[in-house]
């Protein structure tokens, strides 16, 4: 006894479904690994760290608010800990940068902590320029067994936005929101980022882990 022509049709189109499915992947994405936007690899000779940034610029998001005139601020945290019963912090290292677009040169111009780290007319130069200049002075002192975490926090935020907001809070909230103190300088802390939220500008957070390793100095 033959199936009516309808279930046919709709056990053919069951079959179909999948098939459809993978002939719409882009033949490129198979087989290609996906590169995190930050990566720890140990450096075994000295027990240090280096980090590896990915395409952190390269989201849309982030991209437009570059185009639209707005610095975008990078900071990365890394830290070193000592695995024990109650792991110990042995060390912490912030670092930071600023990427700005200027439309009438068409370059992006990189700052870092000590000033002008260069120029550059395309993301993927910009990212690599960062990539040079990222220095993790860490290390471990004493045998035992480490490992490392990183976290990097990308965000778009005018430091002029921030004043504008100390300035409307000034008369009732002035003394914390000019960073005070530990207090204060929490409380100035969250104002900026509920700012961030509020204005809905974009920011990404990723976070990196090496693996345990042991270190046992010469």
């Amino acid at each position: 006894m033959h199936a009516p022509p309808s279930f046919r049709a709709l056990g053919a189109a069951i079959v179909l479904i999948p098939a459809l499915g993978l002939a719409a992947l882009p033949a490129e994405g198979w087989g290609q690994a996906v590169v995190p936007p930050i990566s720890l690899e140990l450096v075994p000779e000295t027990g240090a760290v280096q980090i590896e940034l990915g395409e952190i610029l390269g989201s849309g998001r982030i991209e437009r608010s570059l185009e639209g005139g707005l610095p975008v601020r990078i900071g990365i945290v890394t830290e070193l800990w000592r695995d024990r019963l109650l792991d110990s912090q042995e060390g912490r290292h912030e670092w930071r940068a600023t990427v700005r677009y200027d439309p009438l040169s068409e370059l992006y111009r990189i700052e870092v902590a000590d000033g002008v780290l260069g120029q550059a007319t395309a993301l993927a130069a910009v990212t690599e320029l960062l990539r040079r200049q990222l220095d993790v002075p860490l290390g471990p002192t004493a045998p035992g067994t480490y490992y490392y975490l990183a976290r990097i926090e990308i965000e778009t935020l005018s430091l002029s936005d921030v004043d504008e907001l100390r300035r409307w809070l000034r008369g009732e909230l002035g003394p914390a929101v000019e960073g005070e103190g530990e207090v204060g300088g929490a409380f100035a802390e969250g104002i900026r980022r509920l700012l961030v939220r509020a204005l809905g500008l974009p920011v990404e957070r990723h976070q990196a882990r090496s693996p345990r390793f042991e270190w046992d100095p010469p």
